[in-house]
Parts: C-alpha cells; structure tokens; sequence
C-alpha cells in the first residue's frame, strides 16, 4: 500500500507528551474561538482554518512550516522527515459516539493542466487503467519532488479527526515508491468517479479519482483506527459550547466574567 497507518508507538516518537499537550492547548484555545449559540440554537460544529491545524503542529512538534503557496507539504522536522497536515470531519451518533462511516475527503492530487489523460473522453470510454495511471504519475510527481529537495527519507500524512467536541491524532507513512502500484478498482468505478486499489487497507480508508473535480481524494474510517487503537485522543465531551444571547450580554457589561467562565469550563471540562 502507499499509505500505511502509523502504530501508536510511532506515533508517540513523533509527538512526545510536549507536543501532546501543545495541541492540547491549541484545541482548547479552538473551542474558546468558537461562535456562541443562540438560546435554544442546535450546537454548530466546530471550525478549524487549515492554516491554523499547520501551525498547531509547527508548534508542538518544533517544524519548519514550508506549506505557504502550493507546495506538496506543510511542515519538515528537521533531518527527520516531511509532513502534510490534514484535519477531516468525522460523523458522530446520537450518543456522541463515531459512527461506523467514512470521514470527509482529503485531497491528495489534483489536476492542474490538460496534459496527459483526457478525463472526459477517459470517463465516456471507461478506460479506468488509463485514469488511474494519469494520477498515479501526478501524485509521484509532486512526493518525488519533497524527497528530492528536501533530502527526505520519510514522509508521512498527519491526521486530526474532528468528531464533534473530540479530536484524534494519527497518521500514515507515504511510500512513494509504491505509487505506481495504484491501480482502478473498476467494479466499484462508474461514469465520474474511479475507486483506486493499493492506496490504503480497506480497513482504514478509500481513494477514489472525481471526474467534476479533477482530484484524487482520501476517505478515512474513523472507528475502525480508533477501535484498533491507531489514534491518540483528545476528549471534550464534557464541555459543551454555550448558548449566550451577546447582545445583552455587551449591554450588561459582562463579557470579561463570561470570558473567565467560558476558559474555566474548558481547562476543568466542566459543562
């Protein structure tokens, strides 16, 4: 497989209890950002700028941020190995607890140019090899290019799941050499999208190549790597996110009071 899901020992040398409770910190400081509720208005989910998760993990890890532009990573700790840092939604049950179903989507490659495969004349004649190819040589393309000018070994795809108030960390390693290994599934393909084999265990995850959108994009299955013990969790299930009518708020002078509650139902995980 291209990816291959990081083991909880290695996960813990890549961020040590420093790190750990970094994020830790920057997660907290995340719901304290978090828009306020009408009384009485469903909860909102949480929002987190991409950019924002990037610096979470500069910060814990003490990494070198390089993903500003385009660039096909967004951290390299030094000597050590590079980074693309992801955040993806996960569905929660009526319990709170994941639901037995993919994440939201990750890219992993996009198409940029009309070089190479003609998607629309691939998808009308089903040559799903042809599709599958074409990504595969983008995706070598922009990892072979870190490795080459960044002197790196190793490569990894960090995670962090975000499944209403709780968060968990992991991660896969890249095998770029095993990208040329990705090939269709063309049972599960159709007229605009192809299903993509040996990018991750079916277990753990799905890729599929989108006609409309020109992308290769990444699935996880959230419980599956919780339940075989593949993350590190952050759990705020017992902070819940306030219902405050600001207006009167602001008209009664109380916003340094609510500021100080608002921080210490969130360090203690008080509701």
């Amino acid at each position: 497989m291209i990816l291959t899901p990081v083991s909880s020992d290695e996960l813990n040398s890549i961020f040590d209890q420093t790190a750990l409770d970094v994020l830790d910190f920057c997660m907290k400081k995340t719901l304290m950002a978090q828009p306020e509720r009408l009384i009485g208005q469903p909860q909102l989910p949480i929002q987190v700028p991409k950019e924002h998760i990037e610096q979470w993990v500069v910060q814990a890890i003490g990494a070198i941020p390089v993903g500003a532009g385009s660039y096909p990573i967004d951290v390299i700790k030094q000597n050590e190995f590079g980074a693309d840092i992801k955040m993806l939604s996960c569905k929660v049950n009526i319990s709170g607890d994941l639901s037995d179903t993919t994440s939201g989507e990750t890219s992993l490659a996009q198409k940029f140019t009309n070089a190479g495969v003609n998607l629309d004349t691939a998808f009308a004649n089903k040559e799903y090899d042809a599709i599958a190819n074409d990504w595969a040589g983008i995706l070598k393309a922009k990892l072979g290019r870190v490795k080459k000018e960044q002197d790196l070994d190793k490569i990894y795809y960090i995670f962090i799941l975000r499944a209403s108030t709780k968060f968990y960390l992991c991660a896969t390693k890249v095998d770029v050499d095993k990208i040329d290994l990705m090939t269709a599934n063309k049972d599960k393909s159709t007229s605009t999208s192809v299903f993509v084999d040996n990018v991750i265990d079916d277990n753990f995850g799905n890729a599929k190549i989108y006609k409309s959108k020109k992308r290769l994009e990444l699935r996880l299955k959230p419980k599956y790597w919780v339940d075989n013990n593949y993350v590190i969790p952050f759990d705020f299930s017992n902070y819940m996110p306030p219902m405050v009518d600001l207006r009167n708020l602001v008209k009664n002078k109380k916003t340094s009071e609510y500021l100080q509650k608002l921080k210490d139902d969130i360090v203690n995980g008080q509701k």
